[in-house]
This record gives structure tokens, C-alpha cells and sequence, in this order.
């Protein structure tokens, strides 16, 4: 228990298992298995979370049946008996390092994630969900009766593993709430209809798994407190069910949290801890000690929720990514070494091909054998540029004992993530920044700002430096040039002059081109727009809207949108009549098109009617280029790396690994 946190790190008793303190980690496979078994970085991954410092961790993405795998084998795959080896070493490292394991057994019906399966997807009716192409089959009861079977040895996989208990699926739409929903269940057998008939198979698998469970070991079941759709289960549903499976005896614990697929990961524009009054509600009605998750980033707000009463327990997924060491840095008041989570879902949702996280390079790569361990030879390291890259290859090299200096340009850290940061529902993106600006003071590594590095300034950077580091980032792509007689057409910028404010005149209406990127620039542009009053239409020849931001926000951003008047054009490029090098109206790039009114126009890209541009600013979004000057007037040396968007515009992923993997190595 420390002082600070007193609540959130008490020791608790879950049925047998007695817990150091009440922080979880919740769910989050890795994706990281072959052949339905977990690799050696599974397990890499599940000892980093227990030396992290949680109490319990609950594994996730382990499915209970054949007829609910996917074609790759990346999910775990608890019923073949060659899982439990590998199952059993990773219980037996996380209790190495004092934390307890259970782990979550899943079918998802007749959702999929992550991939294809060789299965049909089933469900208990033949409804389709809008998330995938295809209806379900309906299942018959013998194959019922077959997957709870499954469960069954899934449970019993576990208990040979050495695991301290198991937990139950039962939220966020698969098998067992299709069940349960009398949206998704229209079945007329023993299996439907009534509120008994749709409980029958979660209290099937229920008895199942404690018959295949010994004494001691922990049941618990994951419900969802409101389901978010149309028609779905809300926190009513909720309690009435938790309430059913407290009757039985059988349970130990809830684990509550909103949402269906694709809603249940909130990104950043969503507030912190929504699903707490739904997991307090369950608590009180039940008696049962609830665990609550989603979107809770911070020992105090866990401290908080356990010392209120509304949980017993308090679960991060996202956050203990971003950093596996939070529990243990917050128990020592480290705070400031801290490395938040941004709430952005981009790699941690992408499973490309597995687990990874934006700000932490370590996760799904495993930690650098360099990292930590202080340098044979201490070197001086000039890096130049204050963005992501280059502030982690500071970071992680300092931590080697290298004498780093930075160099930035500009009155502040950040680069151009300094700049995304100033979107609307954004801001979290500076906590990386602010994170790594902490550490360059804790490791006193010495940050110049101002401090631009032009050419003439490298020759005696190069011979005072043993190597110079080059992040000297990015700048938005340049729109096309139109003239500068205001009556020849609309004020043309960039995302980023949107952004820090730097648009003339008072609001009117705005288009923004987003040439060819779907990602959140030209989203965050209209949407600042949009709040400052201005008539915005999105406009991209690309054939979808934002097709490369993260599912999980993809809706809540365009709704915000069209919630706020913006209009929407796909498969739809741009013109604009002065385009080519501020050729005026006539010229031979004119070619007499125009009428003598129009400024530019709407060019459907697959054919139709051509609109007349009716704007009086365009937000022209063309992908970022490099600040790539002192990288080529360097050229190729020994003593010289180039990083992040100096390299080539990326994510800030990108940035992160590059740093840190320099850092390492150097």
C-alpha cells in the first residue's frame, strides 16, 4: 500500500486468490500465437504487465472452440491440448513476479475479428450484423451443445496450465450476449424466447466450466453495461442478468464495460471511466466484487473509483501498454516518468501483424537488448530536431549514459505533433511530448530552443559531436499556387495553418481537400472549422471518408461532423482555375473551360456532373514533406542518422521506434 494511492493499492481477496493490490490488467491479446499456441513474445509481453506491477492479469483473445478461430492461428486457441505448455509457462512467470492470472475464454459468434476464418460465423439467429459481409448459421442445438463442451475443456486447459481462474466473455456482442439479447436471438427452442430461455446457454457454460474448474480457482463474467446499439442491452439488462448468475452460486466476479465491436475501445474523444455508474450499479445489486475498465488511464482515477465503493477492482489495457510500469511507478511517486496513453487506437487496433502500441516501441518487438544497459563507450550525441524522434533517441540513449544535447528550431517541443495536438478532441496527443520533455530534464539531457542548425552551422556540429542525429521532421505538402487577387478566387492553406490559426477573414465557406491521405489531418482541419462557424464541405477523389483512421473513430468523428453541418464528397477531386503556376484566366492552362465567374471546380473522379466551386477557403491537404536539407547536405556518413519524418512523413509510431531502436544501438 502506498501513501498516495492507498485504495487502489490495497490487497484484495477474489475468492481464493488473494490480490496485492486492486489494479488488473485487463484483456488485451497479442495476436501473437502460431498455430492457436503463444509465442515466446506472448509470454515476453504477459512478464512485462507482472513485473509492471499489477495485482491480476486477465488474458485475452483465447477462443473455446474450432468453429470460432481464425484462418491465421493468431488467437489463442485454449481447447488443443498443445496450448497448455506454453499456457503453463506463462502462468508461471507472471506468478514469478507476484501477480495472479485468469484467463478469458471467448466465441464470437457471428462476429470476427482480425481476420477471416476457414467457419462460417454462427450465432443463435441468422441476423447480420453490420459489421461483417455475411448473415450467420443458425445453430442447432447439437452444435450448441458441442461449444459449450468446448468452454468446458477450454477451463479445463487452464486449470492444468496452473492459470488462477477463468472469465467469461459475455459482453461487447459475442456468442453468449447474442444469446441474451432479444435483438440477436429471435429463437423459438429452449434457447430463446423467454429471459430463462435466452440465459440458458451462458448458465450451460456457466456449469460446464465449474465442473471442469477445481476448488479454488476463480469464475468470473464479463457483461456489458450498455451495448451502445440500436436496440441492445443496456445497464436494466445489465443488473437483471448479473443478478441470474449471482443466484448460482458459481460466480466470484463481474467485469463491466460498455460498448459492442468496434464501440468498446473509446478512443480520446470519449471521456475517462464510462463504464464506473454501470459497474457501481451491478456492485450494489449483487454483492459481487466487480472489476470496471475502459478508458482509465491513471492510478489516482483508480484510487479514486475504490475508495468511492462503485468497484472492487480496476482495470487498464491501453494505458499498460503505453507503459507496463505504471503500477509500479505510481506505488514509488514516480509520476512523471509515466509514458501516457494517447487514446488514438492506431497500432494497439491495428494487429499488423500483431500487438504494437504508438508510444512504447517495446510492444510487439520485444525490449532492445541495448536498452538500460549503459554503453561500453559514452558518446557525444548532437541530435536536431525536438519532435517524437528525435526527443526518444535522446531519451533512450541518455539512459545509455551518452552526453546527449538537442537542438530545436522552434520556442517549443513537439514538432508536428505539436501542431496534430491543436485538433479538436486531439489535445492528448501532446501528452507524448510532455512525456518525453520530463524525461530530457530527469536525464538532463541539455535542450536548446531556438536553436535552428543551417548548413553553415554543420561542419562544426559534425566535429564537435562523435554523431549527430537528424530529426528535423516535416512541413505540410504545398497546395497548389492561385494568384493573389482575392477576386480571382478562394484564399488557399493548409491543414496546419487551420490549425494554429493562421486562416484570414471571418467565417464563410470553406472546402477541404484531402488529396489522397483518409487519415485524421483533413478530419481535424473541417472539424476545426466547423466549430469556428465555418460552411465546410470534405471533399477527397479518394472512394471512402477517413479510410485509414482507426475504426474505433471513424463514426464518432464523422457523426461530430455531420452533427455540425459539414457535407461529404467522395470519388470527387478539385480544380482550381489559377492552379498552375498563378496562370491567370485565359492563359493556355486556362483553355477558356472556366466561365468568366467560376474560380475552380468538383470533378466527380469515375464521371458525372461538374460542380462549380462555390468557396471562399480551400484547405488544400497534400501528404507532409520532409525537412530533409541538412539530412542531403550531410550526405551518407558513419557518424550521421536520419530519423522519423526527416526520413520519410510517417506516424508517430514510426518516429518512436526509430529513436528508440537509434538509442539502443548507438
Amino acid at each position: 500500500m502506498t501513501a498516495e494511492f492507498p485504495h487502489a493499492f490495497s490487497p484484495f481477496s477474489l475468492g481464493a486468490l488473494t490480490l496485492r493490490n486492486r489494479l488488473v490488467a485487463l484483456p488485451a491479446g497479442t495476436s501473437m500465437a502460431t498455430d492457436g499456441v503463444p509465442t515466446h513474445g506472448d509470454q515476453e509481453h504477459f512478464e512485462r504487465l507482472a513485473a509492471g506491477g499489477v495485482g491480476l492479469i486477465v488474458g485475452g483473445a483465447t477462443v473455446v472452440h474450432p468453429s470460432t478461430t481464425l484462418r491465421s492461428h493468431k488467437l489463442v486457441e485454449a481447447y488443443i491440448d498443445e496450448v497448455v505448455p506454453a499456457l503453463t509457462e506463462k502462468a508461471a512467470v507472471v506468478h514469478r513476479h507476484g501477480a495472479k492470472i485468469i484467463g478469458q475464454l471467448v466465441h464470437l459468434g457471428r462476429e470476427f475479428i482480425g481476420g477471416e476464418s476457414d467457419s462460417p460465423p454462427s450465432a443463435p439467429s441468422a441476423l447480420k450484423t453490420v459489421r461483417d459481409a455475411y448473415p450467420p448459421h443458425e445453430m442447432t442445438v447439437e452444435e450448441i451443445r458441442d461449444i459449450v463442451d468446448g468452454w468446458g475443456v477450454s477451463a479445463a486447459n487452464l486449470a492444468r496450465a496452473g492459470y488462477d481462474g477463468a472469465e467469461i466473455h459475455a459482453a461487447h456482442g459475442y456468442l453468449p450476449a447474442q444469446f441474451m439479447s432479444q435483438l440477436t436471438n429471435r429463437r423459438t427452442d429452449d434457447y430463446g424466447g423467454s429471459f430463462a430461455g435466452r440465459m440458458r446457454f451462458l448458465d450451460e457454460v456457466v456449469a460446464t466450466m465449474r465442473a471442469a474448474m477445481p476448488d479454488g480457482m476463480v469464475l468470473g463474467v464479463r457483461l456489458s453495461g450498455e451495448e451502445e446499439i440500436p436496440g441492445g442491452m443496456g445497464i436494466e439488462d445489465c443488473v437483471r442478468i448479473a443478478r441470474h448468475l449471482t443466484a448460482s452460486g458459481s460466480i466470484d466476479y463481474f467485469s463491466i464495460t460498455h460498448g459492442t465491436r468496434g464501440k468498446y475501445v473509446k478512443d480520446a474523444t470519449h471521456p475517462d471511466a464510462v463504464a464506473v455508474d454501470s459497474a457501481a450499479r451491478v456492485r450494489a445489486e449483487t454483492g459481487i466484487p466487480v472489476l470496471v475498465g475502459q478508458r482509465i488511464r491513471d492510478a489516482a482515477t483508480a484510487d479514486h473509483i475504490v475508495k468511492s465503493g462503485k468497484a472492487d477492482l480496476v482495470g487498464m489495457a491501453r494505458a499498460l501498454l503505453a507503459d507496463p510500469e505504471l503500477p509500479n511507478k505510481s506505488a514509488e511517486g514516480r509520476l512523471g516518468e509515466i509514458r501516457g496513453c494517447l487514446g488514438i487506437n492506431q497500432d494497439c487496433r491495428a494487429f499488423d501483424p500483431h500487438l504494437h502500441c504508438a508510444v512504447n516501441a517495446e510492444i510487439g518487438r520485444g525490449r532492445h537488448s541495448g536498452v538500460g544497459v549503459r554503453a561500453a563507450t559514452a558518446k557525444e550525441i548532437f541530435v536536431i530536431g525536438g519532435g517524437p524522434a528525435g526527443l526518444e533517441a535522446a531519451r533512450v540513449a541518455a539512459g545509455r549514459g551518452h552526453t546527449v544535447t538537442v537542438f530545436e528550431a522552434s520556442g517549443e517541443l513537439g514538432g508536428a505533433v505539436g501542431v496534430a495536438a491543436r485538433s479538436p478532441h486531439r489535445a492528448s496527443l501532446i501528452d507524448i511530448v510532455d512525456y518525453l520533455a520530463g524525461e530530457m530534464r530527469r536525464l538532463r539531457v541539455e535542450v536548446n530552443l531556438g536553436a535552428e542548425i543551417g548548413q553553415d552551422d554543420l561542419a562544426e556540429l559534425v566535429d564537435a559531436a562523435d554523431h549527430v542525429v537528424v530529426a528535423t521532421g516535416s512541413r505540410p505538402g504545398p497546395g497548389p499556387v492561385v494568384g493573389t487577387d482575392p477576386r480571382r478566387g478562394p484564399t488557399v492553406v493548409t491543414v496546419d495553418d487551420v490549425l494554429l490559426g493562421r486562416i484570414p477573414g471571418t467565417p464563410g465557406r470553406a472546402v477541404v481537400y484531402d488529396e489522397s491521405d483518409g487519415f485524421w489531418p483533413g478530419y481535424s482541419a473541417a472539424e476545426a472549422l466547423v466549430g469556428r462557424g465555418w460552411d465546410t464541405r470534405i471533399v477527397t477523389p479518394l472512394t471512402a471518408l477517413a479510410s485509414r483512421v482507426p475504426a474505433e473513430s471513424v463514426a464518432p468523428l464523422l457523426g461530430r461532423l455531420g452533427s455540425g453541418g459539414a457535407r461529404f464528397h467522395v470519388a470527387t477531386g478539385l480544380e482550381l482555375r489559377e492552379s498552375v503556376a498563378g496562370s491567370p484566366a485565359g492563359s493556355d492552362h486556362d483553355d477558356g473551360k472556366y466561365d468568366d465567374d467560376e474560380v475552380g471546380r468538383l470533378v466527380p473522379v469515375f464521371g458525372g456532373e461538374v460542380t462549380p466551386l462555390d468557396a471562399d477557403l480551400v484547405v488544400w491537404h497534400r501528404p507532409r514533406t520532409a525537412v530533409d536539407g541538412l539530412a542531403r547536405a550531410l550526405g551518407r556518413r558513419d557518424d550521421v542518422t536520419v530519423i522519423g519524418d526527416a526520413l520519410a512523413p510517417r506516424r508517430i509510431s514510426h518516429a518512436i521506434a526509430e529513436g528508440y531502436r537509434f538509442g539502443a544501438e548507438i
